[in-house]
């Protein structure tokens, strides 16, 4: 039988297929193959860590509904976290006028001077309120000696120290018998920068009407808005903001059981900026 010419050049145009397609697997589909695997190698990798920290054993069955839920509650949580550290941010910052001092180069001339104005008016203020203020209390204001290794935090103290005892003059207190600012500005100031706060305690000893005594520990840790909106006693438009932190309550006698003595530690925060 006689086979056609084209018949022989399809036979023998097969080998060369078959040779090209090997040819092709060795030196294109193969490499391929090497690098998917090796570019697999770190997503199977991500793949099971993600597994892991799911606590999933099986790794072929992820929930991801799951993920995109814990994902959706851990924005709303860093939300509120966010609203938090703004509301207290708010709640702990100082007044415009001592932000402004503690920004400037301290001067000791002018924080004397601030300091009897302030004694002065609040000397004015316990005669008006007829309150008893032992000559001990202003004399423990906080003033500059040599220990001190921040003196613009002295503005603070001042501050908060002046507002401690105008809140008690208006919620008429009886009298008051001491007052301390312990020495915390002693301290060197922080060399990290990662120190945001600075805490400032205040102590007093006063006596009054359980009615009075509970009217001045309300409007302590209040704005003057708030206060305002409480119906308490008036406060200044900007102050601090003082949080109790050790308190003792007693009768001051038998005989008048309204009457109580007061222990109060309080406690004034300074943001860093």
């Amino acid at each position: 039988m006689k086979i056609p010419f084209r018949e022989y050049q399809r036979r023998g145009l097969i080998p060369l297929i078959g040779l090209a397609l090997a040819a092709y697997y060795l030196f294109v589909m193969l490499p391929l193959t090497h690098k998917a695997a090796t570019l697999n190698g770190p997503l199977q990798k991500a793949w099971h860590n993600l597994s892991l920290s799911l606590e999933q054993t099986n790794v072929n069955a992820i929930d991801f509904l799951n993920i995109t839920n814990q994902l959706s509650e851990t924005r709303s949580a860093l939300l509120i976290l966010e609203n938090a550290k703004k509301q207290a941010t708010s709640r702990l910052q100082l007044g415009p006028t001592v932000r402004a001092r503690m920004h400037r180069e301290f001067q000791l001339v002018d924080y004397e001077n601030e300091r009897s104005r302030q004694l002065d008016e609040l000397s004015t203020l316990a005669k008006q309120r007829q309150v008893a203020v032992d000559p001990a209390v202003f004399a423990g204001f906080p003033e500059h000696t040599a220990g001190v290794k921040q003196p613009v935090l002295l503005w603070a103290s001042l501050s908060l120290t002046e507002s401690l005892l105008r809140t008690a003059l208006q919620c008429k207190v009886a009298a008051i018998q001491s007052l301390e600012v312990p020495p915390v500005l002693t301290n060197a100031p922080p060399t990290n920068g990662t120190e945001r706060l600075a805490e400032i305690p205040l102590q007093v000893e006063l006596t009054g009407s359980a009615t009075n005594v509970a009217m001045f520990i309300q409007s302590l840790p209040l704005r003057a808005e708030e206060i305002h909106a409480a119906g308490l006693p008036e406060a200044a438009a900007d102050k601090p903001a003082l949080f109790v932190d050790r308190l003792i309550i007693q009768k001051q006698s038998p005989d008048k059981t309204d009457e109580m003595h007061v222990w109060l530690r309080a406690v004034g925060y300074v943001l860093r900026e």
